[in-house]
């Protein structure tokens, strides 16, 4: 093939190779007698809009059920790039594994080359595959890249012609997930001229950052994973989302397999019977996979088309023995394990291509005798077949892992088993076909049913691995934990074996998911584990969904019942039923479930409120923006009511609860006598009359209530004079939270009357941002003076001013004050207030914290709150100083108060410019051999290597101090080599290090590891926000598997490590399980 000019005739030329090229897969595929993907609905996308449902689809692209149904806003091929605009446009197009991002591209090519597409915007398209760029060895230039993907191309010089004049060139890279090369990082001096050589890399790297041909518009598919990583990359770019089929296509594909409008109909309503396979026939490379095998089926006259409970395993079963001869004589079955070696050998190593020579190695026979719609020849890369699918090669590689084989070596088996495993964990979405097989496989109905139907005998053996790999893989917090949980799940109700499950979930006690969609099946599966997680304490659902509509299909038949499908009286049950009948089971026991932000309907509160009125053990339901509302609510407190409820921590915060609410609850103070703690905070609809009903309630004898919060829940001083009998008689109530309330200086009159009742035992008051002015601060005065229950006041974000704490200090000072913590920040005080504050301190024996942050104290401020910290009298444990905008001139002063106060354990001085030279005068009182400091907060106050020196000696003498916060100050590395030579001084008795961004890299984690195999009182570091690399990461990974470590937790920052790294991660967690690696 020749590009010998610009011409027409040229331009021609050239589609015509790639019409050819990249044929119609209707046509490739028409020989094997299937029909391939009708294109003309496949290339409709949908624009990407930031929803998170619709992100979660991305990475659960196998269970994507009901999504699919909400209005999104479908865009055709030729709107990808914007018509009105003529410059340089880059487009992400991002789609699960296995949804078809490669067909589309290649169908862009083709659709362009038949003129059907981006006419006249484009005189070239050039085809770019990141799995063939990864072969590249050496040095090259663009028009090499060009020329390895598409050797027919042989004029490189006309190439570089084509390049010079790029305004109308679109390069489509496919696959960006699939590269091994680094490009993230863009060289000082990035190519810029397309003729010059570059390793792939670089040339990627100046082509995704503008430098090289600029004018070119791209095209880059990836999965969502890589996303971050490809953003890092780009100037700008529109990112669009491949979701798969509408209804409407998939109704016409369906067609168009079986030609026949009755069988179609027959077929896709037996798929929307079951979700699994629903949810298959969105993504059309897989529901090709599914007309396949039903078509097989209705041809062979079988009236249960997949007869099975565990259908998505059963597809593959049926598909690939249709695609195998003769799969249970000797010959093929030998045939079928070689492909099946292949096919894992490919999925451990991240692989998709294969030579022709390592086919043939495996199957032990030439191409020509394979099944002929297993492989492909892949039309991009020379010599190179790829499996039909992805999904076709993760059901095979699961068989490798499963198929009896004596001549298996089981220890490598296990390893190579671990490593394609661990893939599981580093992607969401990513291998979750290839895992669920290898559960699903182990199911014994399919099991029986493969020795049956096809001769392959399944071994069990591989479930110790499994159990092995899940406790390990549990313990790991990945970059995206919120999705792991429930596909793990997924993969355990496929086995439907309750022992084995009990085995592998025995381990956890809580389970934490975020922001998911759970669907029915999703649901049952939940409700199943649940079940079977003996040891669950806690149960936390973050922002999820819970749906319980049905895809509507025609009257199944009978054979269709699964334990996932509901029955028609299923069907009028709630979205949470299942999980409530798992919550009552009488074995359960959890104490706690959060339903934070789920969308919950009256039925789920009808149903959570039977199981309020069952459970013996739930003592801790929060449901904050749950979006009950007053209907939710009634019948929640129906539950709450009953005598058998157990509850007694509720939260309620930011549930949509009008005033009627707050007599629904006032009658459940009456009858519980359980319920201890009640949250209603930015319930802004409660109000002044919603508090005064709850009043009533909380006025009943019987009522237990000990905390009762109703932060912002725009109330005014008219509910301070309801609160007052129940302060006055209440014998229960010892804290009460008023933030973010319009309560003014006079409802802090009213509250006085009640806090100054001797029948008053009120412990903990909070006002915060209450709108309270200096004028109110006699109150306080008179409730310290009088009040002798009241140990906790909170006055933040109130402009109490000095006049305002003069007054209050007149109350501390008395004698029959019995304040223990007090907490005024960002109060408007000054210096001026610190010399009554000291002189409090001087007076009272019980204040134990202080807190002042966010106030401009300064120095000179400091210097008279140091005189009442030095007071023999003063008891004060906690200082909070931070962000009083203090300097080195006031570190002499703290370093005298760290010499002679011992009641000091607690110091936080974050935020302030301290430097070096402050840091050297406070480590003088570190130092002292009376200091009894326990914790101290420098974070951010400007401290460099030289000042950690002086830190670093005091930490070798220092007895007491076990904690030190030093996030945000640039340490470096030389800082790092200081910390660990005081690390492994035996006088060093840290054992919480926070060292947040202090600018370490990988040359500091050499110096670490030393440390951590000596220092046996460290248990805590956090190393998060520090650039340490691979290198540093795998360097950490010894020293933390030396048997002399301590360490019981570490932090880190993952996004940016290599699978490898992140496997040695994983390893460490098997040598030593209880090691908590925070990431």
């Amino acid at each position: 093939m020749l590009i010998n000019d610009t011409s027409d005739a040229a331009r021609e030329k050239y589609r015509e190779h790639i019409r050819k090229k990249y044929r119609s897969p209707e046509r490739r595929f028409a020989s094997h007698g299937v029909c391939g993907p009708p294109y003309e609905k496949y290339e409709q996308l949908i624009i990407a809009n930031g929803d998170r449902r619709e992100t979660e689809i991305l990475h659960r692209p196998w269970r994507h059920y009901g999504a699919m149904s909400e209005q999104m806003v479908a865009v055709p091929t030729e709107a990808l790039f914007e018509a009105d605009s003529d410059g340089p446009q880059t487009v992400v197009l991002l789609g699960g594994a296995g949804t078809g991002k490669t067909t589309l591209a290649r169908k862009i090519l083709l659709d362009w080359a038949s003129g059907r597409l981006f006419p006249g915007r484009f005189d070239y398209l050039f085809y770019l595959s990141c799995g063939q760029l990864n072969l590249v060895q050496g040095q090259v230039d663009l028009a090499d890249l060009i020329l390895n993907s598409d050797p027919e191309l042989r004029e490189r010089e006309e190439i570089m012609e084509l390049l010079e004049i790029p305004v109308k060139l679109l390069f489509i890279i496919d696959g960006f997930h699939e590269l091994t090369c680094s490009i993230e990082h863009q060289e000082d001096h990035p190519s810029v001229d397309p003729r010059e050589k570059k390793p792939v890399g670089a040339l990627l790297s100046a082509l995704f950052h503008r430098a090289l041909l600029p004018e070119a518009c791209l095209l880059i598919t990836t999965r969502p994973s890589a996303l971050e990583s490809l953003r890092n990359c780009l100037q700008s770019e529109r990112c669009v989302r491949l979701l798969g089929f509408s209804e409407e296509g998939k109704e016409e594909y369906f067609l168009k397999v079986f030609g026949d409008k009755k069988l179609a109909t027959q077929a896709l309503s037996y798929v929307k019977g079951d979700e699994a396979l629903f949810a298959l026939s969105f993504v059309p490379n897989l529901c090709w996979v599914l007309c396949t095998v039903l078509k097989q089926q209705l041809d062979r006259g079988k009236e249960d088309l997949v007869p099975l409970s565990e259908k998505l395993t059963a597809v593959y079963a049926l598909y690939l023995s249709r695609l195998t001869e003769s799969p249970c004589s000797s010959s093929g079955q030998w045939n079928l394990r070689g492909l099946c070696s292949l096919a894992a050998d490919g999925i451990r190593k991240n692989k998709t291509l294969f030579k022709a020579e390592e086919i043939q190695k495996h199957s032990s026979g030439h191409l020509g005798s394979l099944p002929p719609a297993l492989f492909q020849k892949d039309p991009d890369s020379e010599g190179l077949y790829r499996f039909l699918h992805l999904s076709a090669q993760e059901f095979l590689a699961a068989l490798f892992y499963v198929l009896e084989d004596t001549a298996k070596d089981p220890e490598t088996m296990k390893q190579d088993l671990e490593l394609s495993l661990e893939r599981c964990g580093k992607d969401p979405g990513d291998m979750a076909l290839f895992a669920q097989f290898i559960f699903s496989l182990l199911n014994r109905e399919i099991m029986e049913y493969l020795k049956e139907q096809f001769g392959w005998q399944i071994s069990p053996a591989v479930k110790a691995d499994l159990l092995d790999w899940f406790k390990t893989d549990t313990q790991v917090k990945s970059d995206c934990p919120n999705y792991h949980p429930l596909e793990r799940f997924h993969y355990f109700y496929a086995i439907q074996e309750e022992e084995f499950v009990q085995c592998a979930l025995d381990h956890l006690t809580e389970i934490t998911m975020d922001r998911l969609t759970f669907t029915p099946l999703d649901q049952a599966v939940l409700s199943f584990c649940v079940q079977n997680c003996l040891h669950l304490e806690a149960l936390c659902l973050y922002g999820s969904l819970f749906l319980s509509k049905e895809p509507k299909g025609e009257e199944l038949p009978g054979h269709l019942s699964h334990p996932c499908q509901p029955d028609q009286k299923t069907q009028k049950r709630s979205a949470i039923y299942l999980l409530c009948q798992a919550l009552k089971d009488p074995n359960n026991r959890i104490r706690k479930l959060e339903l934070d932000g789920c969308q919950l309907t009256d039925g789920c509160w009808a149903d959570l409120s039977t199981v309020l009125s069952t459970s013996q053990r739930l003592v801790e339901l929060d449901l904050q923006a749950a979006s009950l509302k007053e209907s939710g609510a009634r019948l929640l407190c129906e539950g709450l009511s009953h005598p058998s409820c157990m509850l007694e921590k509720l939260g309620l915060k930011d549930c949509g609860l009008t005033s009627v609410s707050g007599r629904d609850l006032s009658t459940v103070f009456g009858t519980s006598q359980k319920l201890r703690e009640l949250e209603l905070g930015w319930n802004p609809l409660l109000g002044d009359q919603g508090v005064q009903l709850l009043c009533e309630g909380l006025k009943h004898p019987n009522c237990k209530l000990q905390s009762l919060g109703l932060s912002s829940c725009n109330l005014s001083a008219a509910s301070c004079q309801d609160l007052i009998p129940v302060l006055s008689t209440s014998q229960t109530l010892l804290k009460l939270n008023l933030e973010d309330n319009k309560v003014g200086d006079a409802g802090v009159k009213m509250l006085s009357e009640g806090l100054k009742h001797p029948n008053c035992v009120l412990q903990t008051l909070l006002l915060e941002t209450s709108e309270l002015s200096p004028a109110c601060c006699g109150d306080f005065s008179s409730i310290l003076s009088t009040s002798q229950t009241l140990t906790e006041l909170a006055l933040e974000y109130n402009g109490l001013g000095d006049a305002g704490v003069r007054l209050l200090c007149e109350g501390l000072k008395q004698p029959s004050c019995k304040l223990q913590k007090l907490r005024l920040a960002r109060c408007n005080i000054t210096a001026a207030s610190c010399g009554d504050l000291s002189s409090a301190l001087e007076a009272r024996q019980t204040l134990t914290e202080l807190v002042v942050e966010c106030n401009e104290l300064r120095d000179p401020g400091v210097k008279l709150l140091c005189r009442g910290l030095k007071h023999p009298h003063c008891k004060l444990q906690l200082l909070n100083l931070y962000n009083c905008d203090l300097t080195a001139a006031c570190c002499a002063d703290l370093a005298s108060v760290l010499n002679s106060n011992q009641t000091l354990t607690e110091l936080l001085l974050g935020g302030n410019q301290l430097g070096d030279s402050g840091v050297q005068l406070l480590c003088e009182g570190l130092k002292h051999p009376k200091c009894t400091l326990q914790k101290l907060c420098l974070c951010g106050t400007e401290i460099t290597a030289a000042g950690w020196g002086e830190i670093c000696s005091a930490l070798s003498t220092n007895q007491m101090l076990e904690d030190i916060d030093l996030w945000n100050n640039p340490l470096g590395d030389s800082g790092m080599r200081l910390l660990c030579e005081a690390l492994k001084h035996p006088g060093c008795k840290l054992q919480i290090l926070s060292l947040w961004n202090c600018q370490f890299t990988s040359a500091s984690c050499r110096d670490l590891c030393s440390a951590l195999s000596t220092n046996q009182s460290l248990k805590k570091l956090k190393l998060g926000g520090n650039n340490l690399g691979d290198s540093g990461v795998k360097m950490l990974c010894e020293g933390l598997k030396d048997p002399s470590c301590g360490l019981e937790a570490i932090e880190l920052d993952i996004d940016e490590l290599s699978e490898d790294t992140v496997r040695e991660l994983s390893s460490v967690k098997r040598i030593k399980p209880d090691l908590v690696i925070d990431t």
